[in-house]
């Protein structure tokens, strides 16, 4: 019988550009927890082309394996850069696909502590980037993650600022919420 409890995890969410994996590899290192890297970036660079919503299932399914990967590797802490709730938001947002299937894994892997990612930064371009219109899209998908995340019933945190107050902001609402 399994009696080792379960890590504590923290999401890293929000719309692109926002930093997010940024601060969980930040976060990863000082707290030496691991952490799993956003799958839908993952593809994107390995295929280097836009995601098309067929694509939708592999980056869900291989979000999951990233996710208990690094689960499998905590002792008490674990960092997602994203989650499946993100692949929820850009089907919908992007596909017209509700991704109930996706939603419905996400409701039973929800992490303890999300840390959305506001929109602040200066926006960078990016090839191969879903958000093609800029900042104005970010706001309307940050505004997405917001409601998603209260509908669900998830803790959350927003985290402001530029460089090291960032960090800092995401550092001190981690310790709100897990003080180890």
């Amino acid at each position: 019988m399994n009696t080792r409890s379960a890590p504590y995890r923290v999401v890293f969410t929000g719309s692109e550009c926002t930093g997010k994996s940024a601060l969980a590899r930040a976060l990863s290192a000082e707290r030496l927890a691991p952490y799993s890297d956003e799958a839908a970036r993952l593809f994107v660079t390995e295929n280097g082309r836009e995601i098309v919503e067929p694509d939708l299932a592999v980056i869900a399914a291989h979000q999951r394996t990233l996710e208990d990967a690094a689960i499998a590797k905590a002792t008490a802490l674990v960092l997602h850069d994203t989650d499946l709730f993100s692949t929820v938001i850009y089907a919908q947002h992007y596909f017209g696909n509700d991704a109930s299937e996706v939603l419905d894994s996400a409701r039973e892997r929800r992490a303890h502590l999300y840390l959305l990612c506001d929109t602040d930064l200066p926006w960078q371009n990016e090839p191969l980037q879903r958000s093609k219109h800029s900042s104005q899209e970010r706001a309307v998908l940050t505004t997405a993650f917001k409601t998603l995340l209260k509908e669900e019933g998830c803790c959350v945190e927003v985290v402001r600022g530029i460089g090291a107050s960032r960090l800092a902001n995401a550092r001190a609402a981690l310790k709100r919420h897990y003080p180890n």
